[in-house]
């Protein structure tokens, strides 16, 4: 997947096509799934906009993370996904770093001007949960 794309369509999700910052996020990530995964990823993140409507962890990040799952996800009865695990820890780090905290209230803009700056957090997450499976692809591709 060319991360970069998927986080413009992330982007554009959530400033044009109404989306919130956690459907847009996983949308973006998914893209290239079915429509039911699609579908009942978007209903199972948006509940995650805002950070879950009290400013907890931010939607998009939170989205992004459903979307890694839909690679490193175990089915039920499979054992525990430490990959995922690894991935979602590093995925919420960066953000940190790159943002400053991991919550929706420490991070958005006060007034009009919001939808702005939380589809840079929107485009950044999922741009960077992409690179992360790319690299992790890439690594259980690796035959040596």
């Amino acid at each position: 997947m060319a991360e970069n794309s998927v986080g413009k369509l992330a982007r554009r999700l959530f400033l044009e096509e109404g989306y919130n910052c956690a459907e847009a996020a996983y949308l973006a990530i998914a893209k290239d799934h079915s429509e039911a995964e699609k579908a009942l990823g978007c209903r199972l993140v948006g509940g995650f906009g805002g950070g879950a409507g009290s400013g907890h962890i931010c939607g998009a990040l939170a989205g992004a993370v459903a979307g890694l799952g839909l690679f490193f996800g175990r089915q039920p009865g499979e054992p525990r996904a430490d990959q995922l695990r690894a991935l979602a820890k590093a995925l919420s780090e960066g953000f940190e770093a790159e943002f400053g905290s991991v919550n929706c209230r420490d991070i958005k803009p006060e007034g009009e001007g919001f939808r702005q700056r939380c589809a840079d957090f929107v485009e950044w997450s999922a741009q960077e949960a992409v690179r992360l499976i790319d690299e992790a692809l890439v690594e259980d591709d690796d035959c040596g």
